[in-house]
C-alpha cells in the first residue's frame, strides 16, 4: 500500500479515497486544441503530412492483403475492401493468438504467408515468463458505452482484472480501492519488465522506475507485400485519476516497435501525444474524466480538472464509479474513481514483407496500488506511405 493512500468520504453510498500528486501537467489538450495541432487530422505525429494515402493505383494480385477503405480489390478476390474479421465466436478468457484476433489479426503467416507469425503474454519486455490469466481478456464490451471497433470482440490487457470492474461487481480500479497486487510489488525493484528508457516521466512529471504488475502481448507479424506500415486503435484507463496525477506512481503503456522500416531499425514506442509523452494520465490525449474536479490532492498543489471530453465513456467500467476522491481539502467535487484517453489511433512503418516485433505493455508504476487498463482492437495493414504518429480516430 503506497503511503499516502488514504480513506475519504462516502458519497451516494460509495466509499472514496484521495491521494497525492504535484501540480497538474501543461500537456492536457482538448480535442479543439488536438484538432489546431493538424487541421486535417488532429494527430500528434512526426511530421505534418496528414492521414496516410493509398497506394497510387490499383493492382489486385493473389497474397497481397486487403487494405481497408482504399477502394482496391488487393487480394484479387473479386470484392473490394471486403477486409476480414474473426473474433465472434473467440473464447474470453483464450489464447494470446485469440487475443490478435480480437484485435483484428485474421491472416497467419504459416498459411497467408502474412500476418501473425507468433503471440504470447509475458511479464515484460524479453520476457518469457506468464502473467496471471486474469491480465487478459476478451469482451464484447467494455462498461456502457465502449465498443468493439472491429468485428465482434475487443482485447483487454490490465495491472488489476481485465474485465468490467476490477475483479468483483462494482469493485473500482481506483478510488477506495488499493487495487490487486498480483505479485508482492518491490519498490524500488520491480516485479516486472519495461523496455529500455521506460517508465518514462511526462515534461515536469515526477517519475519512479521500478514496474510490477506488468503483462506485455508480444506479437511477431510478417507485412504483407502491399503493406508499408500498420495501425491500431487504443483506449487507456486508469484508476490513478484524480488523486495522483503528475506523481511517480502514475502507470504506464506502451507500443514498443522493433521493425526495420521503422526508426532505422531501433525499437521505440509508437504510442504519444504531441510532446511524445508516452501513455499515461499525463498523456495530453487523457481527457476522459470529470470536468472541474480536484485533482492532484496530496503533495503538491491541487488543481482543477477540464476534461473535455466528459465521464461517459466511464459508466459500467470500474473507472467511472464517483467519490469525492479529495474532499478532505474541502469543497471537492465528486467525480469518478478514473479516467481514460478515449479510442485513439497509432501508426508505424514498417517494409512490404518483412517480419516484426510489436510488444503491447502495460504496468503499475512504483508499487502494486490503483491499476490500470488498456483496451486493443482494429488493427489494419496501410498501403500507403506511413509516418509514426497517434491521433483521435473517427467516432
Amino acid at each position: 500500500m503506497r503511503p499516502h493512500l488514504i480513506s475519504a468520504a462516502i458519497v451516494a453510498g460509495v466509499v472514496a479515497t484521495a491521494a497525492c500528486s504535484v501540480p497538474v501537467p501543461s500537456t492536457f489538450r482538448s480535442e479543439k486544441e488536438q484538432n489546431e495541432a493538424d487541421p486535417e487530422t488532429g494527430s500528434f505525429g512526426e511530421t505534418p503530412d496528414g492521414p496516410s494515402r493509398p497506394s497510387a493505383g490499383c493492382s489486385p494480385a493473389k497474397g497481397q492483403a486487403e487494405i481497408a477503405d482504399d477502394g482496391c480489390d488487393n487480394d484479387g478476390d473479386g470484392k473490394i475492401d471486403n477486409v476480414p474479421t474473426c473474433d465472434s465466436t473467440i473464447r474470453s478468457d483464450g489464447s494470446a493468438a485469440d487475443f490478435a484476433k480480437a484485435m483484428g489479426i485474421c491472416d497467419a503467416a504459416s498459411t497467408k504467408g502474412f500476418g501473425l507469425v507468433s503471440a504470447k503474454f509475458t511479464r515484460g519486455h524479453g520476457r518469457d515468463d506468464a502473467p496471471m490469466a486474469e491480465q487478459h481478456g476478451v469482451l464484447q464490451k467494455f462498461g456502457n458505452v465502449l465498443k468493439p471497433r472491429e468485428g465482434a470482440r475487443l482485447g483487454v490487457l490490465s495491472t488489476g482484472y481485465a474485465q468490467e470492474y476490477n475483479g468483483a461487481p462494482n469493485r473500482a480500479f481506483g478510488g477506495a480501492e488499493a487495487g490487486k497486487d498480483w505479485f508482492g510489488a518491490r519498490p524500488g525493484v520491480g516485479n516486472g519488465t519495461a523496455p529500455p528508457g521506460y517508465p518514462k516521466a511526462a515534461a515536469g512529471c515526477q517519475q519512479a522506475t521500478d514496474v510490477n504488475d506488468v503483462i506485455d502481448l508480444r506479437l511477431e507479424l510478417k507485412a504483407p507485400p502491399n503493406a508499408k506500415g500498420f495501425k491500431f486503435d487504443f483506449n487507456f484507463l486508469s484508476g490513478e485519476w484524480p488523486a495522483y496525477i503528475c506523481s511517480r506512481f502514475n502507470d504506464g503503456f506502451v507500443a514498443y516497435l522493433s521493425a526495420k522500416g521503422f526508426n532505422g531499425g531501433a525499437p521505440e514506442n509508437i504510442s504519444f501525444d504531441a510532446k511524445k509523452n508516452p501513455v499515461s494520465v499525463n498523456n495530453g490525449f487523457f481527457d476522459r474524466c470529470t470536468p472541474n474536479a480536484t485533482i492532484g490532492c496530496l503533495g503538491g498543489s491541487p488543481g482543477k480538472s477540464t476534461c473535455p471530453g466528459g465521464p461517459e465513456e466511464l459508466a459500467g467500467t470500474g473507472f467511472g464509479i464517483v467519490g469525492n476522491y479529495c474532499g478532505f481539502l474541502g469543497g471537492g467535487t465528486p467525480s469518478t474513481s478514473g479516467g481514460a484517453t478515449g479510442w485513439l489511433s497509432s501508426q508505424a512503418p514498417v517494409q512490404p514483407g518483412e517480419t516484426f516485433v510489436l510488444d503491447l505493455i502495460i504496468w503499475d508504476t512504483g508499487d502494486g496500488d490503483l491499476d490500470s487498463s488498456v483496451l486493443l482492437d482494429n488493427f489494419k495493414w496501410i498501403g500507403g506511405e506511413v509516418v509514426a504518429k497517434t491521433e483521435r480516430p473517427p467516432r
